[in-house]
């Protein structure tokens, strides 16, 4: 799971998903940018004559929810990938489709030529925004179908059975966007990424002009061309200036010296103590050596 403070990842998810309540939702009618124009159509409708009340009742039926400040079910709202998690797990809401650029035709045009697709023109965190929307999928999906086959013995009415074929059809979207990410990420264009970066100094030092290829990438695959060519230019020197003696690491000297200290101790714990041997002498005029 990423950090919660990763800066990165809380501009991931501030990509707009098309979504739909399973249910009417009371007093969230701001959500929809159509829903102040329901409000003000219903307050300036005149009052028909009898004859006209059945079509009148109709019409007010249609935006009753919405004059009261409520979301009917089924209408298509965008919000934020952060705003939707629990909602989506929680089975509130459901994925009528992909954003534009995670749908068939781009995966097409991914699977077709990957390199030349500008990604950062999309989103700048694209593959970190459709790996963490690809988890969300699946993750409301198993969530649905855990319910739908814990209620199997019940009779499921047809909001229900609806919910759960929706979501699993959001869950094949998103094995199949996944495997698209993964081919791009790791495939033709992180292995043309590397080559530019290893190019980006020639022989004589001087930088080509790769303004053209970073300007397609996006943030994590920038990150890998910027150590691509910190690596590049360590290589250039090491060449140049040849190989030198290198020193020991710190990690290194600070195991060896816990090895000594260890070593210092063990044999300080297991070495006895010899007995002193004092001269005495005896009575008889000789001399004894004992030991004290």
């Amino acid at each position: 799971m990423p950090s919660y403070y990763d800066i990165d990842t809380i501009l991931a998810e501030e990509e707009l998903l098309v979504v739909k309540p399973s249910f009417d939702f009371s007093l969230l009618a701001h959500l929809d940018p159509d829903s102040s124009h329901l409000q003000r159509r219903s307050r300036k409708r005149p009052r028909g004559d009898d004859d006209d009340g059945i079509e009148k009742d109709h019409d007010d039926n249609d935006t009753a929810d919405n004059s009261n400040g409520g979301l009917p079910e089924g209408t298509k709202i965008k919000m934020p990938l952060w705003a939707v998690e629990r909602w989506a797990l929680l089975g509130f809401i459901r994925f009528p489709s992909l954003p534009r650029h995670y749908g068939r035709k781009m995966k097409e045009r991914l699977e077709a030529d990957p390199v030349s697709v500008d990604l950062r023109s999309k989103n700048e965190h694209y593959f970190q925004t459709g790996m963490i929307l690809v988890n969300l999928l699946l993750r409301a999906s198993h969530v649905a179908l855990r319910h739908s086959s814990a209620s199997r013995r019940s009779r499921q009415s047809a909001a229900q059975n609806a919910h759960t074929i929706a979501m699993e059809q959001s869950a094949q979207q998103a094995r199949m966007l996944q495997r698209c990410l993964l081919s791009t990420m790791m495939g033709r264009r992180l292995c043309r990424n590397f080559d530019w970066a290893l190019s980006s100094l020639d022989s004589n030092g001087m930088e080509d002009d790769v303004s053209s290829h970073v300007n397609k990438l996006t943030e994590l695959e920038r990150n890998m061309f910027g150590r691509g060519v910190e690596a590049s230019g360590a290589v250039g020197r090491w060449r140049e200036f040849g190989c030198a003696r290198m020193g020991i690491s710190g990690v290194v000297l600070k195991m060896q010296q816990r090895n000594q200290q260890h070593s210092v101790q063990t044999a300080g714990a297991g070495k006895e103590e010899k007995p002193t041997k004092k001269r005495v002498v005896s009575p008889v005029g000789g001399e004894a050596t004992r030991a004290f």
